[in-house]
């Protein structure tokens, strides 16, 4: 039996009373398994036992959310815990690296304002200082540079430790108030309705506290203009490392993607190496 098949059996047991009829994969997700079900209903099953807890997490933690911010975001309409699946109705919209022009960008900053805003404690989480994201960001960094430094050429693997060093050495970096955040804010996860408006942000799965110039690096490095505009509508800059915090997190991001892509040499690996060495010092 394929893996498809097999979450289609899985899908029917947990939810005798959805009957399947259309089931389709959606390709992209890393942590959890995504299915078009019957007509505007999506699926998410885990893919790893270590994925199955950030599902049961977002199972609880969504419905909590969708009080607190302007933007629509998954809310689970029927769920398992064991094993955790949910189904939930789709938000209809494209990526925001495809979108038109439109106020998307004003209301995404809004409701990054909103999530920042948001008492840790709310979705049951304690506040963590910077220095333990600093801690936990030198873990992160000694990690990808494992899966990206042997790619490189010895004069991009210098620069690529410089950039890390300066970054990771400079104390002025981690004077900031952390907050909850999204965690994996890329265009895929920002969906935008036809006319430019803010249509739903997805995949919550690294939602926790950290800095919240994450939750920029992409919109002010990928779309200038639209993170200006964003930015502006959150209040600005809160602090004044915020902006070099957001473009070496964004430097980051294709790490990620080279240490994904890394065990299937192809376009997608070189695709990744090559954002890594346009964004080296």
């Amino acid at each position: 039996m394929t893996s498809i098949a097999s979450d289609r059996e899985l899908a029917g047991r947990l939810f005798p009373g959805f009957p399947i009829e259309r089931f389709e994969p959606i390709e992209g997700g890393w942590t959890v398994a995504t299915y078009e079900v019957n007509e505007g209903w999506i699926l998410q099953l885990p893919r790893s036992d270590g994925s199955a807890e950030l599902l049961r997490s977002q199972i609880q933690i969504l419905p909590q959310l969708a009080r607190e911010l302007s933007a629509p975001v998954p809310l689970p309409e029927r769920a398992s815990s064991d094993p955790p699946a949910m189904l939930y109705r789709k938000l209809e919209g494209m990526p925001a690296d495809r979108a038109p022009d439109g106020i998307w960008p004003e209301r995404l900053g809004r409701s990054l304002y909103d999530l920042h805003l948001v008492p840790p404690e709310v979705v049951g989480l304690r506040p963590v200082p910077p220095g333990a994201i600093r801690d936990r960001l030198r873990e992160r960094v000694t990690r990808l540079s494992g899966a990206v430094r042997p790619l490189l050429s010895a004069e991009e693997a210098g620069r690529a430790d410089e950039l890390v060093r300066a970054f990771l050495d400079d104390d002025r970096m981690w004077t900031f108030a952390t907050c909850l955040i999204h965690g994996d804010l890329a265009a895929e996860h920002i969906l935008v309705g036809e006319g430019g408006d803010l249509a739903g942000i997805l995949d919550w799965e690294e939602l926790g506290i950290g800095d919240p110039a994450s939750d920029f690096a992409w919109v002010l490095e990928a779309t200038p203009d639209q993170g200006e505009r964003a930015l502006a509508a959150y209040g600005g800059a809160p602090d004044a490392a915020f902006r070099e915090r957001a473009r070496f997190l964004a430097a980051l991001i294709p790490w990620d993607d080279v240490e994904h892509h890394g065990a299937r040499p192809g376009p997608s690996l070189e695709r990744a190496l090559d954002e890594v060495r346009a964004r080296l010092p």
